[in-house]
């Protein structure tokens, strides 16, 4: 697991994940378990990626993310690793002049490699598995 990573998401620090990724890292997302899969490939379009979606160029009012349920496989080799973490993911915007809350139930499935004595992620599967919206009333 790539050190910072959760640390890094919950700041809704886009530019600051980045290094968590390979250079030639492929971001997979898909809206439910039988969404049709996109794929993001490369370091800089996955950072430019999170900034349109919860980083400094996001129309999102607030953003949070609450982290859990990680497990990781190490493979024989020691060089890479599996894992699957959850995370609840909520997001404010403006629609319409009103507050919505969005909150998404997501499942991550990664690859990992270990360059040079650091872990990053090489591949991630991002599946929103339940995506829920409302009013939001501060």
């Amino acid at each position: 697991m790539p050190e910072g990573m959760f640390a890094k998401r919950s700041k809704c620090d886009a530019k600051g994940q980045g290094p968590l990724f390979t250079e030639d890292a492929v971001l997979e997302f898909q809206m439910g378990l039988d969404g049709e899969v996109h794929e993001i490939p490369g370091r800089e379009a996955i950072v430019a990626a999170f900034e349109r979606t919860v980083g400094t160029t996001s129309t999102a009012k607030a953003v949070y993310h609450a982290n859990g349920q990680q497990q990781v496989e190490l493979a024989d080799d020691l060089q890479t690793a599996t894992g699957t973490a959850y995370c609840m993911a909520t997001l404010v915007n403006d629609e319409d002049g009103h507050d919505v809350i969005t909150t998404n139930y997501v499942r991550y499935a990664d690859q990992y490699v270990k360059i040079d004595g650091r872990w990053y992620i090489k591949r991630r599967r991002t599946c929103f598995l339940i995506s829920e919206k409302r009013p939001y009333n501060a």
